[in-house]
């Protein structure tokens, strides 16, 4: 069912190995995925590039000691478990909430694995996810509407981009610097903000805190996607008395093992939102039983048990 279960990730980071062998431990039919497993994969890709980067033992340990830290860091929402002996991460038996919530952003950070059909549905579910997080992040008494693509008749931004964008500038207040003419013609996208928000602040006057936000699933284009909502690329179309903190929220677990941000030279001046503190996040805000369906997961996890 899933896409590319033999092609191991191209990059040498823990973090992407580590998902790659949760993957197959959620499809296996004995819900585990071992070092002999994974041996067995990497000498079929022998002649890959990637695998001369490390040897089956080195990268083994690795994604055994990523996965502990894991298990330290996410606690209870983490659904597998490494075994006593370190050559077979396993899928727990009793999923919770929690745990599903893990494995729904699991596979939206493996977009590349889901078939062509069923990626409209990862996205579609993870951007809900982050509207449900993203609301509660913002003040009491806040405004927020999502602005992405599909948003359908009941969207509160309809029609191009150039009039989504119109709106968009009434709504926080802003004199719009821009003119149709500027944007491609019948562009109906969203110009790179998923999620906005502001507080109207009892008044009627301009000057109000504001957030823009961008979700995103890719695990090489956030590198510069995290900034498509920043005043970096926005504040000339929208010069406001006071500029708006950007978000990105991505389902990639970005850390190092120690626990500090991986890629963190590729960080901009935007507030991350990984797998970590989606899931944390969550939890505190009591989202997990109004988190969004995932078809997907239900289908994976029924092929498995037949």
């Amino acid at each position: 069912m899933l896409l590319a279960m033999e092609t191991p990730p191209s990059a040498a980071d823990p973090l992407f190995w580590a998902d790659f062998v949760e993957l197959h431990a959620l499809v296996h039919p004995d819900h585990c995925y071992s070092r002999g497993d994974l041996s067995t994969l990497l000498r079929r890709n022998r002649d890959t590039a990637i695998n001369r980067t490390a040897d089956e033992e080195t990268r083994w340990r690795d994604i055994a000691i990523f996965a502990a830290t894991r298990s330290s860091e996410f606690g209870a929402a983490y659904p597998y478990r490494v075994s006593d002996d370190g050559d077979t991460l396993e899928l727990i038996a009793d999923l919770t909430a929690e745990n599903e919530a893990y494995l729904k952003l699991l596979l939206a950070s493996l977009m590349r694995h889901a078939p062509r059909n069923r990626r409209a549905e990862l996205g579609r579910f993870f951007e809900q996810a982050c509207h449900l997080v993203f609301c509660k992040l913002m003040p009491t008494g806040s405004t927020v509407y999502p602005t992405w693509a599909s948003g359908g008749e009941a969207a509160h931004y309809q029609g191009t981009l150039f009039e989504k964008m119109t709106k968009l500038a009434s709504d926080i207040r802003c004199t719009a610097n821009f003119k149709e003419r500027d944007f491609k013609a019948n562009d109906t996208g969203d110009g790179g903000i998923d999620i906005v928000a502001w507080h109207p602040m009892a008044d009627v006057r301009d000057g109000m805190p504001m957030a823009f936000a961008q979700c995103g699933c890719s695990k090489e284009d956030w590198s510069f996607k995290h900034l498509e909502a920043s005043p970096s690329k926005h504040f000339r179309h929208f010069p406001v008395m006071h500029r708006w903190a950007t978000y990105y929220f991505m389902p990639l677990d970005l850390r190092h093992a120690d626990g500090d941000w991986a890629y963190k030279s590729d960080i901009g001046e935007a507030i991350i939102v990984d797998r970590l503190r989606l899931l944390r996040l969550s939890t505190q805000y009591d989202l997990l039983d109004d988190f969004p369906e995932l078809p997907l997961l239900d289908d994976i996890r029924a092929l498995a048990a037949a």
